[in-house]
């Protein structure tokens, strides 16, 4: 499977929508996921466009739902997506270190750079203003005082 099959459904689900063919665009977002999920097994694209292509299918789907008004399935895909995108968060192998989150397997330093690319411009300036070196003992350790 290549990403065309991922891009026509992804387009065809929205021509749907801006026609108000809510069943056939829900379909079609529905095969994009299931295309972006076929994708995850392809090694001829990279691992963070395949995960990519994932969590835009999972948006497109929440935000669908939002458009007809059920945040129930809205919540659902977002937080499917939320799911995937903590794969792309990178991990650390300093797991003794107190700014080290258990759950994500990164540091909180991680955690947050990732958070200042994040694509909703309102999380991103949320994040921005902190300081993300004085939380990481490894970056503190190369410090100049």
């Amino acid at each position: 499977m290549d990403i065309s099959e991922w891009e026509k459904h992804t387009l065809l689900a929205d021509i749907a929508l801006q026609e108000r063919d809510h069943l056939r665009s829900v379909l079609h977002y529905q095969q994009a996921l299931n295309a972006s999920d076929h994708l995850a097994i392809c090694d001829d694209i990279e691992v963070e466009e395949r995960l990519l292509i994932s969590v835009i299918s999972c948006h497109n789907l929440a935000s669908f739902w939002r458009t007809i008004g059920d945040n129930q399935y809205e919540l659902k895909y977002l937080k499917l997506a939320s799911e995937k995108v903590l794969t792309l968060v990178p991990q650390c192998p300093n797991t003794h270190c107190d700014a080290f989150v258990t759950s994500m397997g990164c540091c909180k330093k991680a955690l947050i750079e990732f958070m200042k690319r994040h694509p909703d411009a309102k999380i991103a300036r949320m994040v921005q203003d902190i300081d993300t070196a004085t939380s990481c003992n490894l970056i503190a350790k190369f410090k100049l005082n």
